[in-house]
């Protein structure tokens, strides 16, 4: 029941605070009885800069609740817990049973109002007591929770929280978790200060001869030259950032990267020492490799099969080896209602042996007039034949026994599996709107476009490049002028290669199910559990696969 749209428990009214996080406990779609699988579990780093920030903090307040019945919760910026310590057993028993484990993400997406990711979502302070959080299983508890922010950029680094059971509340504790907030702040300063020393550092020592193009960057600075930024256009710098996970603790990093316009760079990257995010980057054109002798030619395939996901280019990619100007291209789909009709004119068709045929989306044919094809097939005298179909995977038995008689098949690659080649591609396609444009991407607009899903592959990435044609021209296109559903999260820009592999096929498994978990899980053969926790560790959100 609610009182004039405020959320209500009973005959008691909730706090503004409260009720507000109720209301987003409900549109996030939490339920009262709380859902353990819904909490994922993911590795943190122990060497944290809020870590190393807060262990001596932490440590006196350790000293000061010892022999008391409260626990000390710290969350990073992702609300997952990096910090416990219980002065109870059985508090500790209680709180691990509800799923608050090391690595836990307590959000409020996740478990409703609490004392993490209340104050996460809010930038608030709160005191959550009894009956005032939303999941039932949490009612027994008093919590107080603050968020820790970087003094200089406002940003949220953690959030600090002290639980009791319910009829422990101290009104002291309130002012306790501020004070304690405050000091952790001020640590954080002190080492981001320290941070950034080290990396100007490093960057006046890798810039010491200043033809070397050089970038340094870690937490939000970056530190690049002229022949840097000379050397990632029609790129920026920032775009580096996207390999920094990958960047080892020792030893080199060395990669090629593609920045647009056909320009590929080599990467070679170290981590700076003393910094917990720090890299060098040293940057130099990719030499042209060796020109290979022109293989010899040969006679063309009689019949091909060109098979790929919806979007890959599969109609394209026929008509481009059909060998002759003016393909004649049959659509499976559009005929499907004239089977007799279809019959005679794919009949008259191939019975022309200089002829090309794409017969488009064999898959849709109806199983009656797959003899036909095939005896086309089989037979040296008919035209010349390209079909395309879904992969072999999702092929009917039916459609398989057909597409196994053609001489090749060409398998095309989805483009989340074709990122080195997204610039040149997108590039291309604006061109092919403009043609007397030269656009650019920024290295944010292109590392959104390298993570995205793309579950429409070409199809899709040649619509969002019209709606960007159709914006005013300036010649460079930022993350800003990107349709919203194709500007990712800064969670997922940073992603490696194989986390990012990862991620698609989890998008992917959830479009195939229309979002349903279960099936999704069943399909990645993974429990539902696993499945959550992945979800949430590399950035997948409910709506993110249904856009």
């Amino acid at each position: 029941m609610s009182l004039g749209g405020i959320p209500s428990q009973g005959s008691a009214v909730l706090r503004p605070p409260i009720a507000d996080s109720w209301r987003r406990s409900r549109l996030f779609g939490v339920e009262p009885e709380l859902d353990r699988a819904a909490i994922s579990i993911a590795e943190v780093d122990p060497r944290s800069r809020l870590m190393t920030a807060a262990r001596p903090v932490l440590d006196q307040l350790v000293e000061q609740l010892t022999g008391t019945r409260f626990s000390i919760l710290l969350a990073d910026r992702d609300c997952r817990l990096v910090f416990r310590w219980f002065g109870d057993r059985g508090l500790q028993r209680q709180l691990e049973d509800l799923g608050v484990l090391h690595g836990s993400q307590l959000s409020e997406g996740r478990v409703g109002t609490n004392a993490l990711g209340t104050p996460h979502e809010s930038r608030q302070a709160v005191e959550i007591h009894g009956q005032e959080h939303y999941a039932d299983a949490l009612k027994r508890f008093s919590c107080y929770g603050h968020p820790i922010r970087h003094p200089l950029t406002g940003r949220i680094e953690g959030v600090l929280d002290i639980t009791g059971e319910s009829d422990s509340g101290n009104p002291l504790f309130g002012p306790l978790v501020k004070r304690v907030v405050g000091d952790i702040e001020q640590l954080v300063l002190e080492s981001a200060r320290a941070c950034e020393r080290r990396l100007f550092l490093a960057f006046q020592q890798a810039t010491h001869h200043r033809s070397v193009p050089v970038a340094v960057l870690g937490g939000d600075l970056v530190f690049a030259n002229e022949t840097c930024i000379e050397q990632l256009r029609p790129a920026d710098p920032t775009l580096l950032r996207t390999l920094l996970p990958q960047v080892p603790e020792r030893g080199v990093f060395d990669t090629r990267l593609d920045v647009g316009d056909g320009i590929s760079l080599s990467v070679v990257a170290e981590r700076v020492e003393g910094s917990t995010d720090g890299a060098v980057f040293r940057i130099a054109k990719s030499p042209n490799s060796s020109r290979k002798p022109a293989p010899a030619m040969t006679k063309p395939a009689r019949s091909i099969l060109i098979t790929g996901e919806p979007g890959t280019g599969r109609t394209t990619a026929a008509r481009a080896r059909a060998g002759v100007d003016d393909p004649v291209v049959l659509h499976a789909a559009a005929l499907r209602e004239e089977p007799r009709a279809w019959a005679t004119r794919f009949t008259d068709l191939v019975a022309q042996p200089r002829t090309a045929v794409v017969l488009d989306d064999v898959h849709l044919l109806p199983e009656s007039l797959l003899p036909l094809v095939g005896e086309a097939l089989d037979n040296p005298e008919s035209a010349r034949l390209l079909l395309t179909s879904v992969p072999s995977n999702a092929m009917s038995p039916a459609v398989a026994a057909i597409a196994a008689r053609c001489a090749e098949t060409v398998t095309l690659v989805p483009l989340r599996e074709r990122l080195d080649d997204l610039p040149a591609i997108a590039v291309t396609m604006l061109r092919d709107e403009y043609p007397d444009r030269k656009p650019h991407f920024t290295g944010t607009a292109l590392a959104a476009l390298r993570t995205h899903p793309w579950p429409g592959n070409l199809h899709e990435l040649r619509a969002v490049m019209r709606e960007v044609s159709g914006l005013p021209y300036t010649g460079v296109i930022d993350l800003a002028q990107l349709p919203p559903a194709c500007r990712g999260s800064s969670r997922t820009r940073q992603l490696g290669g194989r986390e990012l592999a990862e991620r698609n096929a989890i998008v992917t498994a959830l479009r195939a199910s229309e979002g349903n978990k279960l099936r999704a899980a069943r399909e990645l053969g993974i429990s539902r559990t696993t499945l959550y926790r992945r979800m949430q560790a590399l950035g997948v959100t409910d709506d993110c696969p249904l856009l």
